[in-house]
């Protein structure tokens, strides 16, 4: 039985007040139908997003619109957009994991947009993690482009992704259509949870040859 918007709400509240990360003074949260909206004000990139992870993670929720803005108090120090800069672009190419190549960052009023090419897609995610917790950004443009050293078949790494999905025991592989296009991979069909969803997308953005993922799984409660 699906559960009411009140008791999803109250949820999704009475998580946030317990998430040390979170400040929820500033957050107002409407459920409408399962469709959970977030606006207000949160003090730094990272409490937004894991505020938006408190709402994804509560049963009952189909679905996440994020409005939330940030808005650094008034006694932080905020550095300047050429520090932020600075900032990223050093966290990043110290990093040995993603091996960016071609860097290029670039910063305004705290909007970060990133550039540059990786070999895998899950690396141009974990690109925008490592930016995401410097200090000042506000918002983040992730233009990274991802640059298979291989070429990958559409038809093997489908194959490779619904192997993958097969794996993962939040998953129902039978629930998921999977389609892949020039190393793009669509999810469609029904899953039913966002813990399931998840699950989904990891079983793809970790798998070689996958250049852009575009997840139209529905969550349903029925």
């Amino acid at each position: 039985m699906a559960r009411s918007d009140e008791l999803i709400k109250k949820s999704i509240v009475d998580q946030m007040t317990r998430d040390d990360r979170v400040d929820a003074s500033g957050i107002s949260t409407k459920v409408s139908n399962g469709i959970v909206t977030l606006s207000g004000e949160v003090p730094t990139y990272y409490a937004r997003s894991a505020a938006h992870e408190v709402a994804v993670d509560t049963v009952g929720v189909l679905d996440v619109q994020n409005d939330l803005v940030v808005n650094y108090p008034d006694f932080i120090s905020i550095p300047t957009d050429s520090e932020i800069q600075e900032a990223v672009n050093h966290r990043l190419l110290a990093n040995p994991d993603i091996d960016l190549k071609e860097l290029e960052v670039d910063v305004n009023a705290g909007l970060v947009t990133l550039k540059g090419t990786v070999n895998t897609y899950w690396k141009k995610i974990r690109a925008q993690q490592l930016a995401a917790h410097e200090p000042g950004v506000v918002s983040i443009d992730n233009h990274i482009a991802v640059v298979p050293t291989d070429n990958f078949l559409d038809k093997v790494l489908a194959e490779e992704v619904i192997n993958s999905l097969e794996s993962k025991a939040l998953v129902d592989a039978e629930d998921v259509t999977v389609q892949v296009n020039e190393g793009e991979v669509t999810l469609t069909g029904k899953v039913p949870n966002w813990s399931a969803r998840r699950a989904a997308e990891e079983a793809v953005i970790y798998n070689a040859g996958v250049t852009n993922l575009i997840n139209r799984l529905t969550v349903s409660n029925l």
